[in-house]
């Protein structure tokens, strides 16, 4: 599982805001038993999404929408509703770093 958040990813596990102030547990690792930060740390499920980039989905949803789609009726070259489909689809993250 990633997780993305609006910011940079902290320098280390005590600075973080998903680490439980009191037992020092990470929220979002909750369970999994490190034997220390820097172990941990190097485990962490925040990712740092590169930029530039387009806009980002949820390509399993596309994939649905597309299975559900009557797309047997299309011609070989008329492909103008699947890319409507994915013209549509929703954005997850906007694009960043790049004009579109």
């Amino acid at each position: 599982m990633s997780y993305i958040v609006p910011r940079d990813k902290p320098d280390r596990c005590t600075n973080c805001i998903y680490m439980d102030r009191i037992t020092y547990d990470c929220k979002l690792m909750y369970g999994d038993d490190y034997p220390d930060f820097e172990t941990q740390y190097n485990n962490c499920p925040l990712v740092e999404i590169p930029t530039p980039h387009g806009r980002l989905g949820d390509l399993d949803k596309l994939m649905t929408e597309f299975m559900d789609s009557d797309l047997d009726h299309l011609q070989r070259d008329d492909w103008k509703e699947v890319i409507q489909i994915v013209a549509d689809a929703e954005t997850v993250i906007k694009a960043e770093g790049r004009e579109e």
